[in-house]
């Protein structure tokens, strides 16, 4: 079988930036059934769950950067939307929407 040829660079994938209500995080330490303990670069730390959407799909372990969305009617918990890859961290700092000493300080 001949190989297919895309015309688009599949590499160049806009990376998903914190919307209004969203904040990015890292994972602080697994809890186990789909909770994870995060903090936020908003300063808070809150206990996020992992929708059943993503849980077989994309693996979440400590200090991963992700992409959280706080409750309305319980701030202290969040649900994570979305993974970083190391590449797309990278990208975020080029582009200035996170700093790489505040991802670091966050994981250590």
């Amino acid at each position: 079988m001949a190989k297919k040829k895309s015309n688009e660079q599949s590499s160049v994938r806009e990376v998903p930036k914190p919307a209004e209500g969203e904040v990015i995080c890292v994972v602080k330490k697994m809890l186990g059934a789909e909770h994870v303990q995060v903090v936020c670069l908003d300063g808070k730390e809150r206990l996020g769950r992992i929708p059943g959407k993503m849980r077989k799909k994309m693996w979440v372990k400590e200090g991963d950067v992700v992409l959280a969305a706080p409750w309305d009617f319980q701030p202290n918990k969040c649900d994570i939307i979305y993974k970083y890859s190391e590449s797309e961290v990278r990208r975020l700092e080029e582009e200035q929407v996170v700093s790489a000493d505040v991802i670091e300080q966050l994981r250590g």
